[in-house]
């Protein structure tokens, strides 16, 4: 986490995305798996991660966002972020579940701002990336002027990052881990 240990170059730690779906199916198989004995859900934890990674990808290729954080910026998609540390959030939340505050730790966001924070594309903290945020980020991308679109879609990457952003929306989200 920014503040703590080393300095560290955030725009170039290789951050691993992966769709929120595809992400909950894994922990809940770990999870079933460490309870030993049998999955008792319906379809069993093995065969819904499976149906899921049958979709397509499920992993976005590139490890290092700081490229496309700053023209999220510009185009108003995202916006330059620190995130709340965890024991300050800990403290702050009140609440009796430390895996829900954890959760909601993942989520977070700033109040006021819309989009994706930089934060969570800079760090591997396993963030979550909302399909609320991404919807938030698409709609402000659909008002770029026409002509900014044509000039920055010529980049392979960013035109990547753009479906890749469509598909996370339907599939919940995604985790940068």
């Amino acid at each position: 986490m920014r503040g703590q240990g080393p300095a560290l170059d955030y725009g170039r730690v290789g951050i691993d995305l992966e769709l929120a779906d595809v992400a909950a199916a894994k922990y809940q198989l770990r999870d079933c798996q460490a309870a030993g004995g049998w999955c008792g859900h319906e379809p069993d934890c093995e065969a819904h991660l499976w149906r899921l990674l049958s979709l397509g990808p499920s992993e976005f290729p590139v490890r290092r966002f700081y490229d496309i954080n700053e023209t999220m910026q510009l185009t108003g998609m995202g916006y330059d972020a620190e995130p709340v540390p965890w024991l300050d959030f800990l403290r702050d939340a009140g609440e009796p579940s430390r895996h829900q505050v954890f959760l909601r730790w993942r989520m977070q966001t700033v109040p006021g701002k819309t989009g994706i924070p930089s934060f969570k594309l800079l760090s591997n903290d396993r963030w979550l990336v909302t399909a609320y945020e991404i919807d938030e980020a698409l709609a402000a991308y659909a008002e770029v002027p026409a002509e900014q679109k044509a000039i920055l879609e010529t980049n392979a990457r960013w035109a990547s990052w753009l479906e890749w952003l469509a598909l996370a929306r339907e599939r919940g989200g995604f985790e940068a881990e």
